[in-house]
This record gives C-alpha cells, structure tokens and sequence, in this order.
C-alpha cells in the first residue's frame, strides 16, 4: 500500500472514529426509550432533533465505513479485488478474513438506512417499526465499526 493510500485510509478510519463517538453519544442521551405508533404521532422537537442526528452520523458512518475504510482495509491486508468486483463480493472477502462480522448484516444496515431516510407521516405505526428497528441497528452497527477498527489496528501494529 503506497504511503498516500494509506495516509486515506488513516484519514477515513478518523472519520469513522469520530462519527461513532457522537453516534454513541446521542444513542445514550436517547435512552432506552422505544417508540408505539401514538407517542411516534407526537414527537417533540427535541426528540426529533436528536433522531435526526442519529440518523445523520448513522449514513455518515456507515458510508464512511463502505466507500472509503472497507475498500482501503483490503488493500492493507493485502486482498485487493479488481476495481468492477461487486461490493456484495467484497464484503464476503471481508468477511472471510474477519474484518467484518456479517455480511448479511451489512445489508441489513443499509436496509435500515434507507428505511430510515423514509418519514411515512401518515403511518406512525410503520414509523415507530423504523424507529425501533434503527435504533438497534444503531448499536450494531457500532460494534460493527469496532471490529473492523480492531481489525485495521492490527493490520498497521
């Protein structure tokens, strides 16, 4: 991996870093609290602030994390694929060397994400669903994000 490569891939791993701790940050000042279809009908706007930076540091992570950490980590480990491999075979590369816990739940949390990118305004029934669901994959995809860490740690020690 050529020095400029890796000063990138230090540079996203950063990003990611940062973009975890305040998703940390905001997922324990949102509490345990879980969400049914009247109290989603009457969101305050402090609640639904915070949601939406959940919602902002979660795609920002997780697209962090795909586009530029994942891809630098297989160059690091010395796994590149051919620039057209299809993510998905990607992944399970990833997976396979164990940068990755799951590919499956890689897809899952993009599911999340674009579940997530939704407002369904006249469903509070479907939008708590969404709610509950983003806010457990919000803790997964933390744990996520810290084993890939611990596996990109490894790779420079």
């Amino acid at each position: 991996m050529s020095s400029g490569n890796r000063a990138k891939l230090q540079e996203a791993v950063d990003a990611c870093t940062w973009h975890a701790e305040i998703l940390h940050e905001d997922l324990a000042e949102h509490g345990d609290h879980r969400y049914d279809a009247p109290y989603v009908a009457h969101l305050d706007r402090g609640r639904l602030r915070l949601l939406d930076q959940m919602a902002y540091r979660f795609t920002k992570l997780q697209d962090t994390i795909g586009q530029q950490a994942l891809p630098g980590i297989l160059e690091l480990a010395e796994e590149p694929l051919p620039p057209e491999t299809p993510f998905a075979q990607k992944l399970q590369q990833l997976e396979r060397i164990g940068v990755i816990p799951s590919a499956e739940t890689w897809r899952e949390l993009r599911e999340t994400r674009n579940a997530i990118a939704h407002e369904y305004p006249d469903q509070p029934e479907i939008r708590a669903a969404v709610l509950n669901r983003f806010l457990q994959d919000v803790e997964k995809l933390l744990a996520f994000w810290i084993q890939i860490e611990r596996s990109y740690r490894s790779l420079v020690a």
